[in-house]
């Protein structure tokens, strides 16, 4: 046994091992950071609700206005911590404040497992606790790895060089930042919730039973009424944007003209005071108000409000309340057209596209430099050596 440790140790020595030890090391990190960090900053209203719940089981209620700040601030750190550590850019900086990041995760996953079991739910991640059973353990391998990295970094195999690798952290935290608020305005590029374009409003439902939440008889029928519906759903009917009610309210004559459903589904009493107030907001909004739990639109809505185009209890469109569409004639005289699945997928390559292109001018730049750097250098040491050789003939 004392034997193979020797030998093991002797290995660890090699100078070529331990560089691919820090590679890999360095990509797993980076990746396992990269992927989550860049989910959340393309949803960061599911962000946002997760930081609510993280805050509110750790009795830091006081810290809820800052929930937004304090979520986006959180994935764009993680994102640019993957992606700097795939890059292997900054590489002592980025492992020291990989092991800080994932250090408090740990103590926040520690703190939150047992009083708040429940805190993913209706928060789709690909890479979660539920990816490996249980976040502590997950986090505790990165930390691991991360170390490694910081510990034998004069070992990495970077790819930019010193002069431009400073600005793949910066250019990695304005893109983060950027896409965060574009999604928030908009819809996530990369619908993460239960219920997606071309889903059955019936997942909403299943979701709703399979997590015991009560919901009322004419919500229910609401969202699964046959033909053509639309349905406004807010979180938060007190905090819902009503920038565009003229066209809420031009969207709604134009439903009871046509003959389509159109309600309102909000976590407030239809009775209650909000209601009245967003009516008056609203400028006299007059479509129908239902009641719907929050928990249950935490899992499916993206805007306060958000628009629901249906037909037949299948989701045909999602609006953000910045872009409430405007219809000239009957819906049944639009060329319909079958959803593409992979549609989300390809705002997504778009937006790799569109970090990576810079990426990779930046490195050209870097190593044109270098090249012309090298040819300088070899034409200096050629001039130099034909000097001294017309200096000898002259002698």
């Amino acid at each position: 046994m004392r034997k193979k440790l020797s030998i093991l140790i002797k290995k660890l020595r090699n100078t070529t091992l331990r560089k691919i030890l820090v590679f890999v090391s360095r990509l797993i990190v980076g990746l396992l950071c990269l992927i989550p960090g860049y989910e959340s900053i393309v949803d960061p209203v599911g962000s946002n609700i997760l930081c609510d719940r993280f805050l509110h089981c750790l009795k830091l209620d006081v810290l809820l206005p800052l929930s937004y700040i304090i979520s986006i601030s959180i994935s764009s750190l993680q994102f640019v911590i993957g992606v700097c550590m795939t890059l292997g850019a900054k590489i002592k900086w980025t492992s020291i404040m990989a092991t800080i990041f994932l250090t408090i995760q740990i103590i926040t996953s520690a703190t939150t497992i047992h009083q708040c079991p429940d805190i993913y739910d209706g928060i789709t991640r690909t890479i979660s606790a539920h990816t490996f059973g249980s976040s502590i353990a997950h986090n505790i391998m990165l930390l691991g790895l991360a170390s490694l990295v910081f510990h034998w970094r004069n070992y990495n195999l970077a790819l930019y060089t010193k002069r431009t690798e400073w600005i793949i952290s910066i250019y990695g935290f304005a893109f983060s930042v950027v896409m965060a608020i574009h999604c928030y305005f908009s819809l996530p590029i990369l619908d993460l919730t239960v219920c997606k374009e071309g889903d059955s409003i019936k997942k909403v439902l299943d979701y709703a039973e399979s997590h015991k939440i009560d919901m009322d008889e004419n919500t229910r029928a609401a969202m699964s009424h046959n033909g053509y519906s639309f349905i406004l759903v807010s979180p938060d009917i007190t905090q819902a944007s009503t920038t565009y009610r003229k066209q809420l309210n031009k969207l709604y004559s134009y439903c009871k003209s046509n003959n389509y459903n159109f309600a309102m589904l909000t976590t407030a009493d239809p009775d209650s005071r909000e209601v009245d107030e967003y009516i008056i907001e609203t400028s006299g909004a007059e479509y129908p108000f239902l009641q719907i739990s929050r928990e249950l639109t935490d899992a499916f809505v993206r805007s306060n409000p958000e628009l629901f185009l249906m037909k037949d209890g299948i989701v045909e469109e999602k609006f953000s309340c910045y872009q409430i569409p405007t219809y000239d004639k009957p819906l049944e005289e639009y060329v319909s057209e079958d959803k593409d699945v992979s549609e989300g997928w390809n705002d997504v390559a778009k937006s790799i596209l569109f970090f990576g292109v810079p990426l990779i001018a930046i490195l050209i730049y870097d190593y044109l430099i270098e090249l012309a750097k090298l040819l300088y250098r070899f034409w200096k040491t050629k001039r130099k050596k034909k000097e001294t050789e017309e200096t000898s003939e002259q002698q």
